[in-house]
């Protein structure tokens, strides 16, 4: 019998497709496969994607605040740009309502990059502008004053949910609905000026108390519930705490001040 010839050998798998995938430059989620991204909330994961995501969240958000003091600093700076403002008020209804949109297209499209990231700019501009045109008129210490309480209480409150072990995500509801009750007071104070000063102090402690406590659920939901790919939702979301605490202190300084 013959040894000579050797039965046929298995066929030579190519590494090509691999070598294909690994080529392919990641977008924003880094390397992180999608498929994970997606089916996996941020508290399942290993202490460096969590740190990853959660350095995501708070980058995003400081570009965010950064613009919009320096977009209001150009309107408060300018006397020209405030006298086009009060003679132009339907844009705020406008930058209102881009803004609405922007926010729901980024929410639609939270995982599909660079769009999320587009919308999300966009979205920062368009509220800006709102907050730059609330500011231009409220004196500089009144407004110094509401920006640190705001920076403060905003520290704090982030320091508090990363390290209290009780679970103030389930108050999402409760909140809530205090939120709606209080869009609806808000409402009725449009149609019926001239409300009491304590009536108007009442109303912006209430406020601004809803918003340290979303503060504070949309931390625990960047930990808890938030999945890889939700960076842009968590931003906006905090985003807005901060915005409405801000507001609504400043409402408040400005109306002892009067």
């Amino acid at each position: 019998m013959s040894y000579s010839q050797l039965p046929n050998q298995p066929p030579a798998y190519s590494n090509a497709g691999v070598t294909e995938e690994s080529s392919q430059p990641r977008t924003f989620g880094d390397n992180i496969p999608d498929d994970f991204k997606y089916s996996v909330d941020v508290a399942s994961c290993e202490l460096p994607i969590r740190q990853l995501f959660i350095r995501k969240v708070y980058s995003l958000l400081t570009i965010q605040l950064m613009a919009t003091v320096v977009v209001g600093f150009i309107i408060r700076s300018s006397d020209g740009i405030k006298l086009w403002a009060i003679e132009n008020t339907w844009l705020l209804f406008v930058s209102m309502l881009a803004a609405i949109g922007c926010m729901i297209g980024a929410f639609f499209k939270a995982r599909s990059y660079p769009v999320n990231l587009i919308l999300l700019g966009a979205f920062t501009v368009f509220e800006s502008y709102g907050i730059g045109v609330a500011c231009a008129f409220v004196e500089s210490e009144v407004l110094i004053q509401a920006l640190l309480l705001t920076l403060v209480i905003f520290i704090g409150l982030t320091i508090f949910a990363f390290q209290t072990k009780y679970d103030f995500t389930s108050w999402q509801g409760a909140v809530g609905m205090i939120l709606w009750g209080l869009i609806a007071w808000g409402f009725i104070m449009m149609f019926f000026p001239g409300q009491s000063s304590m009536m108007e102090k009442v109303y912006c402690l209430i406020g601004a108390a809803v918003f340290c406590v979303y503060i504070v659920i949309d931390t625990q939901n960047i930990m808890k519930t938030a999945h890889l790919d939700d960076e842009v939702i968590s931003t906006i979301k905090l985003y807005l705490d901060i915005l409405n605490l801000f507001l609504f202190i400043l409402r408040l300084l400005n109306n002892d001040r009067d």
